[in-house]
């Protein structure tokens, strides 16, 4: 008989134990998800394109290159971490129909192409933010005109 209950203690306690294994982890669960979470929006919530009516108009741009994308009709593209809601360029009279990015044709000023581009993928090789200045249109884009590269941490 005490054997048994030898027997039931330990498994009571084992089973008790369990229980609070899973309710501490349980909680840790719960605290790396919403950490997980407040991450996401972080990331998600990055700041978006806005524009000014000053100085003739212009839009800009302060955050991460997400990607940056050349192609055959010589267009360079460098797309925004959050795009900018078409209304916000229209407000200052810039008429796009694709917020995800900003353009510039190379054959408009090949030398400032280059430098554009080697600039923002060492930005985006370093994750550096970046401040873009649009100006004007571009196949439907903002058409981008000087970039800044943050300081290095």
């Amino acid at each position: 008989m005490e054997k048994e209950v030898m027997f039931r203690d330990k498994y009571k306690y084992a089973v008790y134990s369990d229980f609070g294994f899973s309710v501490i982890f349980g909680h840790l669960n719960r605290i790396v998800t919403l950490l997980a979470l407040l991450l996401a929006s972080t990331i998600t919530n990055a700041e978006q394109p806005t524009c000014s009516s000053d100085h003739g108009g212009y839009c800009e741009y302060k955050g991460l290159v997400q990607k940056i994308y050349v192609n055959d009709g010589n267009l360079i593209l460098i797309y925004f971490d959050t795009p900018v809601p078409l209304e916000v360029p229209a407000s200052i009279g810039l008429n796009i129909s694709k917020g995800q990015a900003a353009a510039f044709k190379i054959d408009n000023n090949p030398e400032f192409a280059r430098l554009f581009y080697s600039t923002a993928l060492s930005a985006q090789a370093t994750s550096r933010p970046v401040y873009i200045q649009m100006i004007g249109t571009e196949g439907g884009y903002l058409k981008f005109d000087r970039i800044w590269l943050a300081a290095p941490n």
